[in-house]
């Protein structure tokens, strides 16, 4: 049984996340959001977002690894489960992650961490909460005690996908690839943590590996216009691996293609440029950066005078 609202909470906050959750449902914002909060909504799926100060910061693939629905039951075999702590507002926290308002999400979260400290799927969504607001080091610990409770919560087999990208971004490259070999183990299509054990595999020089990975995660993507962006970010990738194997007009090739998927991937206008910069074209160079400086305000990046690494 959902525990009550604290008598501590205002009314004035009260009423806001519930305008907020009949707002959501409403309005639609998202393919995703439908299936975190049964909200019967087709809108564009929020983007998902980035990586560490150690590392370079890859682009996740935005399709691939959903919130499961409250009432979902995603336990793992062979694991014996408490059942879930639950409370009113964990839906309103959902709904409020799947949109992209990450602080309004930790705020209403850790409201209910206050009350109900032991709820492993509060500590779940925090932990995303605060992964998208890049502090990973404090979801980190989020994550893994929600699992570490062996509660049977909603969405508890993408924990170890969120994971994989948090020790990623905090460096931790053994216990990312972990975590998305966990991952894929119980959830065989999700298409981002595929991704995930590539872009580590590149960082490692695995290239075999990283390309079975990349072929993968293209595979489960499919064709669907709605996933051009995610391919884009797949072919760049594999664009990468060219250039790692020194083949300059396959990589270009394949950047282009990315470009011509998804013009706001300003990274890969500026890998375009070093390839033009290679083959001494530098016309080509100077239109390519000037696209991404275009890609990176319409993103809202902040424009740079280099191309992005």
């Amino acid at each position: 049984m959902a525990t009550p609202i604290s008598p501590s909470n205002s009314i004035k906050t009260m009423h806001f996340v519930q305008f907020v959750a009949k707002v959501l449902c409403s309005t639609g914002i998202s393919a995703i959001l439908s299936q975190v909060v049964g909200c019967a909504d087709n809108a564009v799926a929020p983007p998902y977002t980035k990586i560490s100060s150690a590392i370079q910061a890859p682009e996740k693939i935005s399709g691939g690894v959903e919130l499961a629905p409250e009432g979902v039951k995603l336990a793992p075999e062979g694991v014996k489960l408490a059942p879930g702590v639950l409370h009113q507002n964990l839906s309103v926290g959902a709904k409020l992650l799947a949109s992209g308002q990450f602080l309004d999400a930790e705020i209403v979260l850790r409201a209910i961490l206050k009350e109900l400290p032991n709820c492993a799927r509060a500590e779940f969504l925090l932990g995303v909460a605060l992964l998208k607001q890049k502090q990973y080091a404090k979801a980190r610990p989020l994550l893994e005690a929600s699992l570490a409770r062996k509660q049977d919560f909603a969405g508890r087999k993408q924990v170890d996908h969120f994971l994989g990208w948090t020790c990623f971004y905090l460096g931790d490259l053994e216990s990312a690839k972990r975590y998305f070999q966990s991952h894929v183990g119980a959830m065989p299509t999700a298409d981002d943590s595929y991704y995930g054990l590539a872009v580590i595999a590149i960082e490692e020089d695995r290239l075999s590996d990283a390309q079975v990975a990349l072929e993968r995660a293209m595979e489960l993507i499919g064709t669907a216009p709605d996933r051009n962006k995610d391919r884009a970010k797949v072919l760049a990738r594999l664009g990468d691996l060219e250039i790692r194997r020194e083949k300059t007009a396959e990589a270009l090739a394949l950047y282009e293609e990315a470009a011509t998927l998804w013009p706001d991937h300003y990274e890969v206008w500026g890998k375009l440029a070093r390839v033009f910069d290679t083959l001494n074209r530098p016309a080509d160079a100077v239109q390519a950066r000037a696209k991404q400086q275009d890609a990176m305000k319409r993103t809202g990046r902040e424009p740079i005078g280099e191309s992005a690494p």
